[in-house]
């Protein structure tokens, strides 16, 4: 993956978030059956969809494929977080018969990614620390993770391990935290996640954050510090995608934003945003 994403940054493509449903002030943009969500996306004129999978136990790679092979769509990413959200697992829980279910899960996530030629993010369904032992929670997380990564690396999936902030996670917060938890267990085929809302919260500055991952960063979402869409306040998405281009970003920018003025209406006006300024 870090190979394939060589060269000066040219070559990043647009995403946007869509799922058959989601809450109504979810960062998902495009809602509803995924024939009506493919075409929607390939008009507007994004590269690709990101997709956030209700229960992945009952989700159908194979029709998605078509689907956005048809409407020369790609997936950029296949989000797990509804593991945790809906499905109450994460891979931190002191049942091991909930954390071996939320392993499955993931297990379930890469084998689609393979069949869609996508990634897996992997955030919440890490699970909370809490008052738990820290060291001992962080070992297990990675236990289960160095599975997954090994399961990657077989079907040629990479794993992006988003940093997430503190209000919603208390584990793998910034950037730096996140490449030194990927160095120290060696995983192959796991990379970072970067999105500019957590950004705005953890980072002292995006741009040194980017660059710090460097070759490590694969994926990242963007949306303004409000997290409206890009372009609506005040965040500097100059300097982002000025770091980005220096380290020779060539992987998706997925706009995961609130849906507002409405989820169609801020998927149109961030990729007008971002191709006039960013992206081309």
């Amino acid at each position: 993956m870090a190979d394939e994403r060589g060269g000066e940054g040219k070559g990043m493509k647009l995403a946007v978030t869509a799922a058959p449903d989601a809450g109504p002030m979810a960062p998902i943009l495009l809602r509803g059956e995924f024939a009506g969500i493919v075409s929607e996306a390939a008009g507007i004129g994004y590269d690709a969809i990101e997709i956030h999978v209700p229960d992945i136990w009952e989700f159908d790679a194979d029709n998605l494929f078509h689907l956005c092979k048809a409407a020369g769509i790609a997936v950029s990413a296949l989000v797990s977080g509804q593991l945790f959200v809906r499905k109450g697992l994460s891979l931190s829980d002191d049942d091991p018969a909930i954390a071996a279910k939320a392993a499955e899960g993931l297990e379930l996530f890469v084998d689609a990614a393979a069949k869609l030629e996508c990634g897996v993010i992997v955030g919440w369904v890490r699970g909370r620390i809490g008052s738990r032992d820290r060291e001992a929670i962080m070992a297990k997380q990675a236990a289960a993770l160095r599975e997954i990564d090994a399961r990657g690396r077989e079907r040629n999936v990479p794993i992006y391990l988003e940093a997430i902030n503190r209000y919603e996670a208390d584990s793998l917060t910034t950037a730096g935290e996140t490449v030194d938890f990927i160095r120290k267990n060696g995983f192959a085929s796991t990379y970072v996640h970067l999105d500019t809302f957590h950004m705005n919260i953890e980072e002292f500055s995006p741009a040194k954050a980017i660059r710090q991952c460097g070759p490590l960063l694969a994926y990242m979402h963007v949306a303004e510090n409000t997290r409206y869409y890009p372009g609506h306040d005040r965040l500097d998405f100059g300097e982002v995608f000025a770091a980005l281009r220096e380290i020779g970003y060539n992987g998706f920018v997925s706009v995961e934003c609130l849906p507002l003025p409405g989820g169609s209406e801020a998927a149109r006006r961030a990729r007008e945003f971002l191709t006039c300024r960013h992206v081309c």
